[in-house]
């Protein structure tokens, strides 16, 4: 006869492990045993509402989705770029300060309109991750796609706007200047806060999500 243990003081990721490694022909009795140990622990209301929350904080773990939907997105916006430099003869890499803005332009354009319409760009389409409204966790409108990208809007309205203040050429931009040096480290120390952030609250948000009141959740 088929010995099998007393499977009702084991914890469900116990019991969960034990199912999956078990072998089922070689030992059926056992296997009816776990199978049932695991139904009644999915009855009881304190595992069931543990499993709720497990479920809940699992959903706003998305740190290496939102990267990689961003690299996606990044490198079909640079394909984009690079037919418009064979297109203009203009390289989006040099120091020409419209084409420059231009990109920027590009970028937020994308973000702010795909977020505002759909919840998602093209590369969290493909990671499985939404932006949505914090309190109600409903779609956000363009509107609010705005609020939440604001800071990069800003950033990229005073890199336009140092040539003008210097006195440079509008054409360029003179990137060992100062006032460029200025902007790129505290460009720096906003990606840098925006990570931070992500990993000292329960929802996982971003810094430009409280500024858009928005959370990005797992579909």
């Amino acid at each position: 006869m088929e010995f099998s243990p007393n499977y009702d003081h084991y914890r469900l990721e116990e019991l969960l492990e034990a199912r999956d490694q078990i072998n089922k022909e070689l030992y059926p009795e056992r296997t009816k045993a776990i199978e049932l140990a695991i139904a009644n622990k999915m009855n009881d209301p304190a595992v069931k509402e543990a499993l709720k929350k497990q479920q809940e904080a699992k959903k706003y773990l998305t740190f290496w989705r939102r990267f990689w939907a961003f690299m996606i997105d990044y490198i079909g916006l640079s394909i984009i770029w690079y037919v418009e430099d064979l297109l203009f003869g203009v390289e989006s890499g040099d120091q020409h300060l419209i084409v420059q803005f231009l990109v920027g332009f590009q970028f937020i354009l994308y973000t702010v309109v795909m977020h505002g319409c759909f919840g998602q760009t093209l590369g969290k389409m493909v990671m499985g991750i939404k932006v949505l409204n914090h309190g109600t966790e409903t779609t956000i409108n363009v509107k609010q796609a705005s609020r939440r990208a604001s800071v990069i809007i800003a950033f990229n309205i005073v890199w336009f706007l140092i040539p003008l203040v210097s006195g440079s050429s509008l054409g360029t931009l003179d990137i060992n200047s100062i006032a460029v040096r200025v902007l790129f480290i505290l460009l720096m120390v906003w990606w840098a806060v925006d990570i931070i952030t992500m990993r000292f609250n329960d929802k996982r948000r971003a810094a430009h999500d409280y500024i858009g009141k928005t959370v990005v959740v797992r579909l």
